[in-house]
């Protein structure tokens, strides 16, 4: 095999391609386990390191493969060190944010980290309410791009104290598609680093620790539940009329909620799984009595969980989270409308852990 100017990324390869490549090098399929484990399970990128692999395949991924890195360029941790957000440096200088959060047991049987990922390069869809969204929309990320935010934190959490020392617990356990980008508007991408997440021989995440949400790309969702994609899914709705989402969530008018909706039913019809309903609270916005009602109208009974989000402030758009009071109103009247409902709070307010506002304030300050 001739020396290339091209390298294959292996980190855009899922398991069964990354066995492909290295026959390709004339190596025994056994070393792509080595290999896998190394990269998903040690986090290594520097092949020189990777002891028990053959010399013979190290020195032929030296010549021909390259593992992604991403380069932190700024980290900022919220007071009370349960939120960290981290905007990444990528090979052809384009910025990410990556968020960490750690979340106390309050009953659930564990505590929780969970990693919020993006899937863009900024944005493609443009909501009112969020910083990436102003920022417009320049490429998508690579397989390796999106996984390389979670094996970054992953030898982060591998390094520092957790932060209930009683329970010292480093594993990770939760994923989200809720950073910078459409992760459906990068469909093929996302699919495969979701592949690459679910691995047994890598990460092993399931189902359940993996969560996709999408403003509503209605065509994409049906093709999750086509494609058997190991994930759930939460739609991002934040209004249940199509005028108002309009104005919030700019997809909607190419997919209104009637349109919407029942696609989000077929999909828990073909998985077995709930769609859950993102609905971001702004102040004298969608967080009436009236707009709760037209909600419990739309969702109907038990069949669309919902979590509620107070809102991040976000510069200049003149969007505020809702008082805390206001919120426990509206959360109790879609319960006693017999839809369940959560009311979660807002993380890392302090540090800008909003989408894109890492970035959007690196931005201004160049």
């Amino acid at each position: 095999m001739r020396d290339s100017p091209h390298k294959e990324n292996l980190s855009n390869l899922t398991f069964d391609q990354l066995v492909e490549f290295v026959r390709g090098l004339s190596e025994p399929a056994s070393g792509a386990s080595d290999l896998w484990k190394w990269i998903y399970r040690r986090f290594e990128t520097d092949f020189g390191l990777m002891n028990g692999i053959r010399p013979s395949l190290i020195e032929k991924l030296e010549r021909f493969a390259e593992i992604t890195t991403i380069e932190p360029l700024e980290e900022r941790v919220s007071a009370d060190s349960l939120t960290r957000k981290v905007l990444f440096r990528l090979a052809d200088g384009k910025t990410i944010e990556t968020a960490l959060m750690f979340f106390k047991n309050q009953g659930s049987g564990r505590d929780r980290r969970t990693i919020c990922v993006s899937s863009q390069v900024g944005c493609p869809v443009g909501c009112a309410f969020c910083a990436t969204g102003q920022q417009g929309f320049e490429r998508n990320l690579s397989p390796g791009e999106i996984v390389a935010q979670v094996l970054y934190f992953l030898r982060l959490m591998e390094r520092e104290t957790a932060p209930d020392e009683a329970n010292p617990q480093r594993r990770l356990t939760n994923v989200v598609f809720m950073g910078m980008g459409e992760p459906l508007a990068n469909y093929d991408n996302v699919r495969r680093s979701i592949t690459i997440l679910n691995s047994p021989k890598g990460l092993n995440m399931g189902i359940r620790q993996i969560t996709l949400s999408t403003s509503g790309m209605a065509p994409e969702i049906l093709k999750l539940a086509q494609d058997d994609v190991q994930c759930q899914l939460a739609l991002s709705l934040h209004a249940a009329n199509d005028e108002l989402r309009r104005r919030l969530v700019p997809l909607a008018r190419k997919y209104p909620v009637g349109e919407l909706m029942p696609v989000c039913r077929e999909y828990s019809g073909k998985t077995g799984r709930h769609v859950y309903i993102e609905y971001a609270l702004f102040d004298q916005v969608n967080d009436s009595p009236k707009d709760a009602d037209e909600l419990i109208e739309l969702l109907g009974k038990g069949g669309f969980p919902v979590n509620l989000i107070p809102c991040n402030e976000t510069s200049a758009n003149g969007f505020h989270p809702p008082s805390l009071d206001t919120a426990r109103a509206f959360q109790k009247r879609l319960i006693s409308g017999g839809v369940r409902a959560m009311l979660r709070v807002s993380r890392g307010a302090d540090i800008g852990a909003g989408c894109g506002q890492l970035k959007s304030r690196w931005l201004e300050s160049r």
